[in-house]
């Protein structure tokens, strides 16, 4: 723990537009960001658009399986080719609606009607703009930059290595909650990266894991003669985050006795997703920026393929508590960011136990920093 009060990032950061645009550059252009699940794709030629910021990438599904991504821009003169937020591409080509230039599902120019021939013109240069796409136990990850500074992994990290025992990959999506947040991204991962806000904004979570209620995320926060330091994380008797702390669903097989005890493992994938895995199911929370105060947040509840496949599966009580927590959140992120408008307000403060939220805004300077080297 920190044992000095520090400063946060300017506040022009969460609403400058020309600040935004940096960020945009530095960050969002640079890393991997995770988009959604390989299963969304379910049919050749089936597509999704990603939108962040101004850019828009098309996301489809080849005859030979593979997933591709590309800027929504056809080589021609640059006319968006997608309009809707997804579909599916007609005999597998991808058609401008201007001057109908059409490509294949892996990007090359196929066709250009009415256009006369010339010596000069050849179709293999005038494919899509590609995108580069990888996956990560079913998660779809994209980069937009030429070429990445590094492989998935470096988003991924060593947290990925916490949800080992998860089988990750072979998850059903049972749920899925969308929301737009009127608040800068970066607010959304400092509320989650401290919990000083959980015993006054989350009572019932605070209740379900009493060290929050301590106003810290870690029992490693906690002094040595605290009793809740080496106690489970979970209130005595609960099993998962839930209103009652319990669930009817059959528990993950080949979880250790520690993650059993536990009851929740985090894993970070920054700058786009965290995931929370029980020992009944698992939650992923993604975010997008759209503009400097305003951001997309995709909430996915994950079960055994088996367990989802028998029907009796009650959404409301498995997404409840979860949904209660991100509202709260929503609520407060929002508040957060129509205060930071004030005249008088240059920066804050960050507190000893919130030294998750130094540690971000350190990773925010020094890609902003590397940003200015370029």
């Amino acid at each position: 723990m920190l044992n000095r009060t520090c400063q946060t990032l300017p506040a022009s950061f969460y609403f400058d537009p020309a600040h935004f645009q940096k960020e945009l550059q530095a960050i969002w252009w640079k890393e991997w960001f995770c988009i959604g699940r390989e299963s969304e794709w379910s049919d050749t030629g089936s597509y999704q658009l990603v939108r962040l910021g101004d850019q828009q990438i098309i996301v489809t599904r080849c005859a030979t399986g593979r997933l591709r991504a590309f800027h929504n821009t056809c080589r021609h003169r640059g006319a968006q080719l997608c309009a809707k937020e997804s579909g599916k591409f007609r005999n597998e080509r991808i058609i401008c609606p201007y001057h109908a230039w059409a490509y294949s599902l892996e990007g090359e120019l196929a066709a250009t009607p009415r256009r006369p021939e010339s010596s000069d013109f050849q179709a293999q240069d005038f494919s899509l703009y590609a995108v580069n796409l990888d996956t990560w136990e079913g998660f779809v990850f994209i980069n937009l930059a030429a070429p990445p500074a590094a492989g998935l992994q470096s988003a991924v990290g060593p947290d990925a290595n916490l949800l080992a025992n998860w089988p990750l990959k072979s998850l059903a999506l049972a749920h899925r909650e969308i929301h737009t947040l009127r608040c800068n991204w970066k607010i959304f991962w400092e509320n989650y990266l401290e919990c000083y806000h959980c015993p006054g904004v989350h009572p019932e979570l605070s209740r379900l894991v009493p060290l929050y209620r301590q106003g810290v995320v870690s029992a490693d926060d906690l002094s040595d003669e605290n009793p809740l330091k080496s106690s489970a994380p979970l209130r005595a008797g609960a099993v998962t985050w839930s209103d009652d702390g319990q669930t009817p669903l059959p528990w993950f097989a080949g979880l250790s006795d520690a993650e059993q005890a536990a009851g929740m493992t985090f894993a970070d994938c920054m700058p786009s997703m965290f995931i929370v895995a029980h020992v009944d199911y698992v939650r992923s929370v993604r975010l997008l920026p759209l503009g400097p105060e305003e951001t997309t947040l995709t909430v996915d509840w994950f079960l055994d393929p088996e367990v989802l496949g028998r029907g009796n599966v009650d959404i409301a009580r498995l997404t409840g508590f979860g949904n209660r927590v991100v509202s709260e959140d929503a609520r407060v992120c929002e508040i957060n960011q129509r205060g930071l408008h004030s005249l008088r307000h240059q920066h804050g403060v960050i507190l000893p136990h919130e030294h998750g939220v130094l540690e971000f805004s350190q990773w925010i300077r020094e890609r902003l920093n590397m940003l200015r080297q370029t």
